[in-house]
């Protein structure tokens, strides 16, 4: 199932929300659990049930589901490093085999649960989408969500960043996609960019980085169409 890399500080996987709220009573309403963890907390319950064999089926969805293109890397002002891992959650039982994996020194270990009623069955690395925020629909998007909306564009067409934000120019309109952070959104430009070319798509110009007069050009026009400047200076938006 691949090598899961711990820490030093310990090998016990728990239930508890990543923002710390006990969910051990919403485990009742289920027998077989597909948890999502980051850091080893319970970051979502991606499915649960009452029958082996339908987790079972939704287990090998989820483990060959293909890993979209812009993932969470890192999370918070600290830009602490996201680690997730998809686990296979069972009833806890005295003849139950322990799940071996190997931490970052190479040595095996039992993966455990902190709450004895449960067990991992399986666990492997995983990931969590990043989203996009939409400023024109002032929603937040999936990647491919904006990819429909640039590959709509058949004119040439300005893709570059400006602080934690990513902008699809043509001419004098203007959309803006926001991210977390700066880093999050020159690698989105980064991805974006392969991912056009990829495509044979020759319309695009990729901008890596504008002057000091562009910039200040580009703020007066965002400005004239309703953005304000305190949003535009803006690096992150956790």
């Amino acid at each position: 199932m691949g090598d899961i890399h711990l820490d030093s500080l310990g090998y016990v996987w728990t239930l508890y929300d990543y923002n710390g709220y006990d969910t051990y009573i919403q485990m009742i309403k289920g027998k077989y659990f597909i948890i999502l963890f980051c850091n080893k907390k319970k970051l979502r319950t991606l499915y649960k049930c009452q029958k082996k064999n339908t987790v079972y089926e939704y287990w090998h969805e989820f483990i060959t589901e293909k890993k979209p293109p812009f993932i969470k890397l890192q999370g918070g002002k600290r830009k602490r490093e996201l680690v997730f891992e998809l686990g296979l959650i069972f009833p806890n039982n005295k003849w139950a085999i322990p799940t071996i994996i190997r931490d970052s020194l190479g040595r095996n270990m039992e993966a455990k649960m902190v709450d004895p009623k449960f067990r991992i069955k399986e666990l492997v690395p995983y990931w969590d989408e990043e989203l996009v925020y939409d400023l024109e629909n002032k929603k937040r998007i999936r990647y491919h969500q904006m990819m429909e909306i640039i590959l709509k564009v058949d004119e040439i067409a300005q893709i570059f960043t400006l602080n934690n934000k990513l902008f699809l120019q043509v001419e004098n309109d203007i959309r803006m996609f926001g991210n977390k952070n700066v880093a999050d959104a020159q690698r989105l430009f980064e991805i974006v960019r392969s991912d056009i070319n990829k495509r044979g798509r020759g319309n695009f110009i990729f901008v890596k980085d504008i002057t000091t007069y562009q910039r200040s050009n580009l703020y007066t026009l965002l400005e004239s169409k309703g953005y304000k400047r305190t949003e535009l200076f803006r690096h992150y938006s956790y």
